[in-house]
């Protein structure tokens, strides 16, 4: 039993390690952005392009493949790969001499980050039994948060000792070389018994039948994950602009909030959001975490109004709440996922996910605050335009948690059983009505 419990922690750990490293690629050239752009003569548009739309596509193509590989084959050799990928578009990143070198090196980073944000859940998931699997999300959004400030970090410090015109190669390098340990670490990396299997390497078809048939129970979530997400997406995108033209702060200073902002409410997120979710689920089963969620989104909606607030403190404040209970929703969310579908969809369903994620919070999320700004009044009410995109999507959010919430307490009265195939009454009775 000590081995056992000593060999989850080393697999969580090592995992934990995977995910903050694929986070730290992804953000790695953000701190290094300015010397990037006058170092190769880039404009705004093509930075842009090489931040935003080279990360996405990938991701976007690739998702739903990884998600079948991550239910099919050993998700820790997916994972080395993964890391092998990372550590080759970060150094090809260095080593760009033109603008489409660049683009295909930062795909690279982007398609490795959304596979290991595939792959990773399902492998935690089996580390934890589904009373204790909020502990698992916790651990997946801490190190993704992690490895995040981790960049930012590092590249602040090497942007203050090099000094170079070029600085951003050689910054790019330098953050390259952790990931080589990572890498051999991801080596050791075991993978575990699939638990709750319903069907053994389903076909694509099979998968998405499969899956259609667990609608009643991933629709509610996703509608709800994807509403705050596009909350998220704008406020990412709106928010400084927002804090300087409402409140009078300068750019540094907006960002110095939002950064501190997204560490705090990023790191506290996970880890309150992973012990509500256990707690939920031991005390009275997936139909009370839907009322979990239900709670915070409506909470969400209120702090979502930080652009309204009567000062920039209070604005700062509000600003961290919101981010804080949007990332406690995304635990919560990724934990029930894990509970309440078969082993052999976890992957593809997260994967879905993440695609539909992409395209609505960085897709239409940012489009719509600036519609909705030039439709009522124009650029210095892009606060209102916020506020009013965070508040209506965190509306959506709540009401399709307790629709999600109304659907799982209907099936328990009529059937007294919920549609996970896998569960029999003993799983049933402690996951859904201890």
């Amino acid at each position: 039993m000590t081995s056992f419990v000593q060999g989850r922690k080393m697999t969580a750990a090592l995992l934990a390690l995977i995910v903050g490293s694929s986070f730290f690629c992804r953000m790695a050239l953000n701190s290094l952005q300015e010397s990037l752009q006058t170092g190769m003569g880039l404009n705004d548009n093509q930075v842009a392009l090489v931040q935003g739309t080279a990360m996405a596509i990938p991701a976007v193509l690739g998702g739903v493949p990884v998600g079948l590989l991550v239910d099919r084959f050993d998700r820790a050799r997916l994972l080395t790969m993964f890391s092998l990928v990372n550590l080759i578009g970060t150094i090809s990143t260095a080593l760009s001499t033109d603008l489409v070198m660049l683009f295909a090196s930062r795909a690279m980073v982007g398609f490795s980050t959304a596979a290991v944000a595939i792959t990773a859940p399902s492998l935690l998931a089996d580390l934890f039994p589904r009373s204790r699997r909020g502990r698992g999300s916790m651990i997946y959004g801490v190190s993704q948060v992690g490895g995040m400030a981790a960049a930012f970090a590092a590249g602040g410090a090497l942007v203050a000792i090099l000094h170079a015109p070029d600085m951003w190669r050689s910054g790019a390098l330098v953050m390259s070389c952790p990931l080589l340990g990572v890498l051999l670490l991801s080596l050791l990396l075991r993978e575990q018994e699939r638990m709750e299997i319903a069907e053994q390497r389903p076909t694509l078809a099979g998968s998405a039948v499969e899956l259609w048939n667990f609608r009643s129970v991933f629709a509610p979530l996703f509608c709800g994950v994807v509403a705050i997400g596009v909350a998220d997406g704008a406020t990412l995108v709106w928010v400084v602009p927002t804090l300087s033209r409402s409140f009078g702060m300068g750019a540094g200073y907006a960002n110095g909030v939002m950064g501190m902002a997204l560490v705090i409410g990023g790191l506290l997120g996970p880890i309150l959001g992973g012990f509500a979710a256990d707690r939920c689920l031991n005390s009275g089963g997936a139909a009370r975490a839907m009322t979990l969620l239900a709670s915070l989104a409506a909470l969400s909606g209120a702090l979502g109004l930080f652009a309204l607030a009567p000062g920039g403190l209070s604005a700062g404040i509000c600003l961290t709440a919101f981010l804080l209970v949007g990332s406690m929703i995304n635990s919560v969310s990724l934990t029930l996922i894990t509970v309440l579908l078969p082993n052999e969809l976890r992957g593809f369903c997260v994967a879905v996910l993440s695609v539909v994620l992409i395209l609505f919070s960085f897709g239409l999320a940012p489009s719509l605050v600036s519609i909705t700004a030039a439709g009522i009044g124009g650029p210095a009410d892009v606060g209102i335009a916020l506020a009013m995109v965070c508040g209506t999507a965190s509306v959506v959010s709540g009401a399709a948690f307790l629709f999600g919430r109304e659907h799982l307490k209907r099936r328990l009265r009529r059937h007294g059983r919920m549609p996970e195939r896998t569960m029999d009454r003993a799983d049933r009775a402690s996951v859904l009505h201890p």
